[in-house]
């Protein structure tokens, strides 16, 4: 069984050794790099996970516990071969991007704008205005920018271009934006000002003024303090906190909760879920082997919800897990693959995808009762392609195929 491994930067030894992580961090670093967080206005779904801690759980929305009603909420405007991702709800927006970008008034659906540029990562801060990865063309090696807009309009506010290609994880603190890349590169944005640095990275999360970020080369999950006082001045960039070995597979984004991160991976000989301590980076349990691709679990206090693709992804499973210990408290296995996990009140929505020979031919809604794990209800789309999920109120939205929907 994979286990993880601590690595401490303790002093200059370990940072300079062959040419080391100190030498990175004096040339590439900022001296005024700020993780500050916050936490989304009730009613909102704004970032993919929820908030910048990417727990995917919204502690105001309760979503239906009895079989709901679907109403096609709004068609999209952007088509092609990227898939749709997770709807994404502001104060007066819902935002859908993937092969493009668009935002819909709220309360009817109603077309705001479109963009046609491939966004494959978006995200609201917390003043409401959207920030986004743009791709030059539909590749994921095509150059890229982070881009703001206003959400209204999708009026451009700042476009800072930046040597990388690959975006994987992306979060949005209260003054910068944090893109990572597959090649394990961390870049810190300035909103307003414009300013940029970079760290070891691939998939960001930020809570309580520190910046984590899993699949950094070599040394796996890492986590950034600030800078204060003295220390600012005398050495640039964000100071590394703790770093954790790597785990197996490719890492999904982490989510940080009650002192513990958690992270979920892909590998085709299997995934993992592991978790470490989130101000030392100590491992708190040896890694969990649940499947294919074990996406990171939403996250309520000491519990967490994992949604895993197994036996080649043409099912899966659906298991609550004890965060102190890694064991699990309940299990569901499916017929399709589970993909996408996110929490409201006491009710746990999972979103998947149905396949035959290999293809995917369908998408999978399904409510449980997240004490006992009790099968509320499911909804099966024949539509492929469904993203991921917004727990708003009483609705659930979810994108799937060429349209978003709406279950209450």
């Amino acid at each position: 069984m994979p286990s993880i491994t601590r690595r401490r930067l303790l002093g200059g030894s370990l940072a300079l050794a062959a040419g080391g992580y100190g030498t990175y961090r004096l040339h590439r670093g900022a001296a005024a790099a700020t993780f500050d967080a916050w936490t989304p206005a009730p009613g909102t779904w704004p970032l993919r996970r929820y908030d910048p801690a990417n727990t995917a759980h919204n502690p105001h929305a309760t979503p239906p516990r009895e079989r709901p009603t679907l109403r096609e909420f709004t068609t999209l405007s952007t088509s092609a071969r990227r898939p749709s991702y997770s709807p994404l709800v502001g104060p007066d927006y819902v935002v859908v991007y993937g092969s493009g970008l668009a935002a819909y008034a709220r309360d009817d659906g109603s077309a705001a704008r479109t963009v046609a540029a491939a966004t494959p990562r978006a995200g609201f801060g917390p003043d409401g205005h959207l920030h986004t990865v743009s791709l030059e063309s539909d590749t994921d090696s095509a150059p890229t920018a982070v881009v703001g807009y206003e959400a209204a309009d999708l009026r451009e506010r700042y476009r800072v271009p930046l040597d990388a290609d690959n975006p994987r994880g992306l979060t949005v603190g209260t003054d910068e934006v944090y893109l990572g890349t597959e090649q394990g590169t961390l870049h810190g944005v300035d909103a307003d000002g414009g300013r940029r640095w970079r760290v070891d990275g691939t998939m960001p999360a930020l809570v309580d003024n520190r910046l984590y970020a899993a699949g950094a080369p070599l040394d796996g999950t890492v986590a950034y303090a600030e800078r204060t006082g003295c220390d600012r001045s005398l050495r640039p960039g964000p100071r590394r906190a703790w770093s954790a070995g790597p785990v197996s597979g490719f890492v999904h984004a982490p989510a940080v909760a009650d002192g513990r991160l958690v992270v979920g991976t892909y590998a085709e000989g299997g995934g993992v879920v592991a978790a470490v301590d989130a101000i030392s980076g100590d491992p708190l349990w040896e890694p969990r082997p649940l499947g294919v691709d074990v996406a990171t679990p939403a996250v309520v206090g000491t519990h967490g919800y994992v949604a895993t693709g197994t036996d080649d992804r043409r099912a899966g499973l659906v298991a609550a897990l004890d965060l102190r210990t890694g064991e699990s408290e309940w299990r569901d296995e499916t017929e399709w693959h589970a993909l996408t996990p996110a929490v409201g009140g006491d009710t746990l929505v999972v979103a998947g995808e149905a396949r035959e020979g290999g293809e995917v031919v369908g998408g999978v809604v399904r409510a449980y009762d997240r004490a006992g794990g009790e099968r509320l209800w499911t909804h099966r789309f024949e539509t492929p392609g469904v993203g991921g999920l917004a727990l708003v109120g009483g609705r659930v939205l979810v994108a799937a195929g060429s349209s978003v929907y709406e279950l209450r």
